[in-house]
This record gives C-alpha cells, sequence and structure tokens, in this order.
C-alpha cells in the first residue's frame, strides 16, 4: 500500500495553490523581517561590545562573586567573543534570510530548483538552531545541578 502510494506521489507534479502559496509568501516576508532584525541586532551588539569591552570587563570584575569568571579575560579575549558571538547569530539568520528571497522569488517565477533551495535553507536554520537550544539547555542543566 505505501508504494503504492509513493509510486503516485511520484507521478504526481506537486502543484501549488493559492491558500498555500499566500501562506508561502507571508512566511517568506516574515523570515526577512526577523532575519533583518537580527542582523541590526548582531551590529548594535558588535558595535557596543567593541567600545565597551574594556569597561565591561572592569564592571564584570567588580559584581562580585559569580562574575568574577568574566572579570579575569583581558578585553580583547571578551571583544574576540563577542564578535564570534555574533558571527554565529549572523550566520544562522543568513539561511533565515536567504529562506525568505528564494521563497519568493520561487513562487513569482515558479522555479522548482529556488523552492528547493528555500526549503533547504530553512532547514538549516532549523537545525542549527535546534543544535543551539540542545547546547543551552545542557549547559543550564549542568549549572541547575552544579
Amino acid at each position: 500500500m505505501e508504494d503504492l502510494q509513493q509510486d503516485h506521489l511520484e507521478e504526481m507534479d506537486l502543484k501549488i495553490d493559492d491558500q498555500v502559496r499566500q501562506q508561502l509568501t507571508e512566511a517568506g516576508k516574515w523570515s526577512k523581517f526577523i532575519a533583518i532584525i537580527m542582523f541590526v541586532a548582531c551590529g548594535l551588539i558588535l558595535v557596543f561590545g567593541v567600545i565597551a569591552g574594556s569597561a565591561m570587563t572592569s564592571t564584570l570584575s567588580r559584581l562580585g562573586s559569580s562574575y568574577s569568571f568574566f572579570g579575569e579575560f583581558s578585553p580583547g579575549i571578551l571583544i574576540g567573543i563577542i564578535i564570534l558571538v555574533v558571527a554565529i547569530i549572523g550566520v544562522v539568520y543568513y539561511f533565515l534570510y536567504n529562506f525568505g528571497l528564494k521563497i519568493k522569488n520561487a513562487l513569482l517565477s515558479e522555479n522548482n530548483k529556488d523552492f528547493n533551495d528555500a526549503l533547504r535553507s530553512l532547514k538549516v536554520f532549523f537545525i542549527i538552531t535546534t543544535i543551539l537550544a540542545i547546547l543551552s539547555l545542557l549547559n543550564s542543566l549542568k549549572t541547575l545541578f552544579s
């Protein structure tokens, strides 16, 4: 039964109706909007992080024992960490932005290659964000049980 259904799906040419087209268009707009907001946030974090790198290390060292670990870093190391984090976030949201661009182009030109590329970009975005969320959760659990 499953083989017959799979053969039937391969023979059919997938068509997108107006409701699906509208939902994908809206998803593309929102993904581009969210990605642009994150790019702006990354830029602001980078600018303020580089400007205030030395001030942050001295402030963190004065805050007490829970933040003393960060106070031991030199300003250069802290700025390097900020640049690394901003670069990772920028790459992650590049895939979301890429989805928004390619899905719009795919729906306008009805190009299957752009449609597949858009879905591949969305898949990579979700894979990376899931991995980062799991790492964050494991770090929180480690901190909780320490």
